[in-house]
């Protein structure tokens, strides 16, 4: 195929209807991207996860005896068949004592202003073809750590298109305060592009003027809106590879053959899915600056057999393309999910060796880093160890604030020189001693805080934490190589 150029090569909305959505999303599926109640049961048959429906209002009748009492301080409105985010309102708090509730804004809605909400959704003011409604109430996504400081009071979003079991683009859709913390580019929110190959950001954009006529967008590199403006490229989407599982299996489960996905990353709960839509934007396009056109080319004919090619496919076909110049643009070191470092040792005569390699797993699912009791013995902490074991700290506590009352009885007596920390090690609540260790990662010496743990399903000695990675990029697809 001859090499299009870069204005063919943008998928336009007729185009989008006539070769995508018209001779591969019949009627069958299209009905369960409109119907996210039936989109849901089709997902939990399949062990795919969704936010959790808290209470659906079928018809007036329903909303006349509602127990608003019962509502939780925080959750989700949408309405059933609503599009383009139309309709959905995000309660983030309840006001003390009070049957209201506050927006991401701040400002405050009664029962009753709630309630004629609900009776726009029920008569299908949001809806396509404006036929009567149903209100879903769901729960609130609470913001994966890694993800949070670049939202503005709103929960981020992936957002992909795949077409023949291949996801072809994806972007990262981030709340700002133009957008009232809604995670649309149509509102004011920032897109962002993602490489497929890595789960890495690239180019952002944001709505700079809306006009009756034409919208238009502005590239940006940092966000404004937070305490501390950071920079939007090269943010490690955590995941990936199951989001992109997830998505390939979507389009299997529905038979939605062009289709685009919503995917959140919930701090407790991992991916879920938002929405499944067989009428996807084409904003996607503006956020990766590429077309979606000769990418979709290259699969209408292919036969792909399984989920595991598929996902490859995406990674080596439409991925990679920004690798080689991602990192002197976010200014961050690249380095592996398990990466070879050098640890110290503590001054000691008796040591024949000041330092040794090992493989360090880079894990930003804990804050703090972890060292493994053994090698924290070996590296000259074993007298702190052993002081900690002679206090007759309880093995385990039934909460954190239990833990931490033993924490400060010990602080306050003033006879530790390490520091206590409680963490959750085995699905139980421990206090664990903090030691120093010093390290070289990626070329670079450092001290970082490690907290001793005994756990047996530890793999790597020491697991890096979030704390010391906040100047690196993860490449989750590689291992030690170094």
């Amino acid at each position: 195929m001859a090499k299009m150029n870069k204005y063919k090569q943008i998928l336009g909305i007729n185009r989008r209807n006539q070769e995508y959505i018209r001779p591969h999303n019949p009627p069958s599926a299209k009905k369960i991207s409109d119907n996210k109640i039936l989109c849901k049961k089709i997902l939990h048959k399949a062990d795919i996860k969704t936010p959790k429906t808290i209470k659906i209002i079928r018809n007036k009748r329903q909303l006349e005896t509602l127990a608003w009492q019962d509502l939780p301080k925080s959750f989700v409105v949408k309405p059933n068949r609503g599009t383009g985010g139309n309709g959905i309102i995000v309660f983030y708090g309840q006001k003390k004592g009070k049957l209201s509730w506050i927006k991401s804004n701040h400002q405050v809605m009664t029962k009753e202003q709630i309630g004629i909400h609900f009776e726009k959704i029920l008569d299908g003011v949001f809806s396509m073809g404006d036929t009567g409604d149903v209100v879903v109430i769901e729960e609130r996504i609470l913001n994966h750590p890694t993800l949070r400081d670049y939202s503005f009071r709103g929960v981020p979003d992936i957002r992909l298109i795949i077409f023949n079991r291949v996801p072809v683009m994806a972007m990262a859709r981030f709340p700002t305060k133009m957008s009232e913390g809604k995670a649309n580019l149509h509102a004011g929110g920032i897109c962002t592009g993602i490489d497929l190959a890595n789960g890495l950001t690239t180019e952002s954009i944001q709505l700079k003027k809306r006009s009756i006529l034409e919208n238009t967008y502005k590239n940006v590199e940092f966000t404004s809106d937070l305490k501390e403006n950071k920079p939007l490229k090269g943010i490690k989407i955590p995941y990936w590879d199951e989001i992109l599982n997830i998505a390939i299996k979507c389009q299997d489960i529905t038979n939605i053959g062009f289709l685009g996905i919503d995917i959140a990353i919930d701090a407790d709960r991992g991916p879920l899915v938002l929405e499944v839509n067989s009428r996807p934007g084409l904003g996607i396009q503006m956020a990766n600056n590429s077309g979606l056109r000769p990418k979709l080319e290259k699969l209408k004919d292919m036969n792909i057999s399984s989920r595991k090619r598929a996902s490859r496919l995406a990674k080596t076909l439409f991925g990679g393309e920004i690798e080689d110049e991602i990192e002197s643009l976010s200014g961050k070191e690249i380095v592996n999910l398990v990466e070879k470092i050098t640890v110290y040792h503590k001054i000691d005569k008796k040591a024949k060796k000041e330092y040794q390699t090992i493989r360090a797993l880079l894990d930003t699912g804990i804050t703090t880093s972890r060292i493994d009791e053994g090698l924290a013995n070996r590296m000259g902490h074993k007298e702190t160890i052993e002081n900690f074991k002679n206090l007759g700290i309880p093995e385990e506590f039934k909460s954190v604030s239990e833990a931490k009352k033993i924490i400060k009885e010990y602080t306050e007596n003033g006879d530790l020189n390490y520091r206590l920390a409680v963490i959750t090690e085995s699905a139980k609540i421990k206090v664990k001693p903090v030691v120093k260790t010093k390290i070289k990662i990626a070329g670079k010496q450092k001290e970082i805080e490690t907290i001793v743990s005994s756990q047996k399903e530890m793999i790597y000695p020491i697991l890096i934490g979030n704390k010391e990675l906040k100047n690196y990029l993860i490449d989750a697809s590689k291992t030690f190589t170094r």
